[in-house]
């Protein structure tokens, strides 16, 4: 008996927590603008000496962060249009001359997240909302 009860708390939890993230966005028009709370994979290619992929999540002011360079604006942008931008600006910066940028949405967060609100946990390429951030202190 207790281990049903804990299979449907674990089961309700885990269904509670769907509307705050989606699906993978396998089937997502690439045409598609990109909307605050998305949370998108990116790889970027001939950068320096290498950035690994990482993900990134557009916040409330529709922005995402790139690595050495700050902030760009994401939001109504395909993620087309968006690849393109992040390559010029690194050829702007003089960081590369040809690079590569793939971005893949994998899902949304509801609400967006606001960017002093993001905390990048055990993975620093992982930026998370930080109501999602497990407490890694005792707070007494």
């Amino acid at each position: 008996m207790k281990r049903l009860c804990l299979r449907l708390l674990i089961a309700s939890l885990c269904i509670c927590a769907l509307p705050a993230w989606s699906v993978a966005q396998e089937d997502r028009n690439p045409l598609a603008p990109l909307s605050k709370g998305d949370g998108l994979l990116i790889h970027i290619e001939n950068v320096g000496g290498g950035i690994p992929k990482y993900r990134e999540v557009i916040d409330t002011d529709g922005n995402i962060k790139l690595p050495f360079l700050g902030l760009l604006s994401a939001v109504g942008k395909t993620t087309g249009l968006l690849s393109s931008e992040m390559a010029e600006a690194y050829a702007t910066a003089r960081l590369a001359t040809n690079a590569t940028v793939q971005i893949t949405v994998v899902t949304h967060f509801t609400p967006p997240p606001d960017r002093e609100n993001l905390v990048r946990g055990d993975d620093p390429r992982r930026p998370i909302p930080i109501e999602d951030t497990p407490l890694l202190i005792d707070p007494e």
